[in-house]
């Protein structure tokens, strides 16, 4: 019971997911508010996601320094590649959250809608422990990029006006719908081992390392 739940949870973090549905997100932005905004919007991804990609190239290629926040709470924890799904999901559900609350009519939603998203994000984050996917501190790690991502968003959009978008029972039945096909047929995402195939290319002869050990001082590679 507790794996099955954790795995529907850890899908809700899934590029599989979140791929598709922050293109649906960008296209309702840009035919209801503004495309200002929705280019504000897939900027922030591409940030997070861009950061994502580099770090993970770095620690699958060469290995990065130890985590530098906390290091008593995740002494010992392996700390090779940041959590995609806890960075995707936390610039994702933190941005529709932010936005949505700001263009609530009512203040429990406008409080109550943020609280729900970082419940789910931290859960997400939690799952990817519970799975064995990740480490805390590579969750950790994946959380500080896709929140600081989810906050340039907020900050950078601050003076527009926040959208009316209508929810769509299509588009919450379309997501229930890929939640269930991820958990009972599993998650077809090549992204990471793609990830892990580049940085072995990248790593062995391309000179990812030298150019990583002057991003990263302190790095193992």
């Amino acid at each position: 019971m507790l794996a099955t739940a954790s795995g529907a949870i850890t899908h809700l973090g899934s590029s599989s997911l979140l791929v598709p549905l922050s293109a649906l997100y960008a296209t309702a932005l840009w035919r209801h508010h503004s495309a200002p905004l929705a280019l504000r919007w897939l900027l922030a991804l591409s940030l997070c996601l861009g950061a994502m990609v580099v770090l993970k190239l770095v620690g699958h290629g060469c290995g990065l320094p130890d985590f530098p926040l906390f290091p008593s709470l995740f002494a010992g924890d392996r700390f090779i590649s940041p959590s995609g799904h806890a960075a995707f999901s936390a610039v994702f559900y933190g941005s529709v959250s932010a936005l949505a609350a700001r263009g609530a009519d009512s203040r429990w939603l406008r409080i109550g809608l943020p609280l729900v998203a970082v419940v789910l994000v931290l859960a997400i984050g939690a799952s990817r422990v519970a799975v064995s996917a990740h480490s805390g501190a590579e969750v950790v790690a994946g959380l500080m990029i896709g929140g600081l991502s989810a906050l340039l968003f907020v900050w950078s959009s601050r003076k527009d006006g926040a959208p009316r978008l209508r929810p769509s029972p299509w588009l919450a039945g379309a997501m229930a719908l890929g939640l269930v096909l991820l958990v009972h047929a599993g998650d077809p995402s090549f992204v990471e081992g793609t990830i892990r195939w580049a940085a072995h290319q990248l790593g062995s002869g391309a000179g990812l390392c030298e150019l990583a050990g002057r991003m990263f001082p302190g790095n193992r590679g």
